[in-house]
């Protein structure tokens, strides 16, 4: 079974500070400015990216994000060591495994070997399933419960849920 705890955002030490998190910790959207916020170790400052507060080492997890049909986002998982000073590459990430929609509605895999995907409808809702000890995480649209996408990975430290978004106004909820 998959464990249906809430997967929250984490507002402190992880944010970047132009990335903005709602009262209830559920929302994130760009700001129009960069925050004052202190640069601590764990703190995102090259790319526009959050973790949510729960890490896995082992089980089975999912968790619901709403996504924008304009802007640019990604959404995934990404190991604890993932890079927050430099310049995070997508397109050849060893670090993260996710889907990202770009600004011209292009939809990628994020991974070492990344793929345009041809999607026939904008996603909304994607569920992102993380499978530790099998080394998968799966994306289902979660309108009909269609798998979207498969990336297999091994997992030899904690997984945080991941996102990123790089366009002002930008926003997505996560449940």
């Amino acid at each position: 079974l998959y464990n249906e705890k809430k997967k929250d955002l984490e507002d402190c030490e992880h944010v970047h500070p132009r990335l903005i998190v709602s009262r209830h910790h559920n929302t994130v959207w760009v700001g129009a400015r960069i925050q004052n916020l202190p640069d601590t170790p764990k703190r995102f400052m090259s790319s526009c990216s959050i973790l949510g507060t729960q890490g896995f080492t082992s089980g089975r997890h999912y968790w619901e994000v709403e996504v924008e049909e304009n802007g640019g986002w990604a959404v995934g998982v990404a190991l604890e060591s993932v890079p927050r000073k430099e310049l995070l590459d997508l397109q050849r990430s060893e670090t993260v495994w996710g889907l990202r929609m770009e600004s011209n509605h292009r939809y990628r895999t994020v991974c070492m070997t990344p793929e345009v995907l041809a999607l026939r409808e904008k996603l909304q809702r994607i569920r992102v399933c993380l499978e530790y000890e099998m080394g998968r995480v799966t994306f289902y649209n979660t309108k009909d419960l269609t798998q979207i996408l498969q990336l297999e990975a091994t997992f030899t430290e904690k997984v945080f849920p991941y996102f990123l978004l790089y366009l002002e106004q930008t926003q997505i909820w996560v449940s």
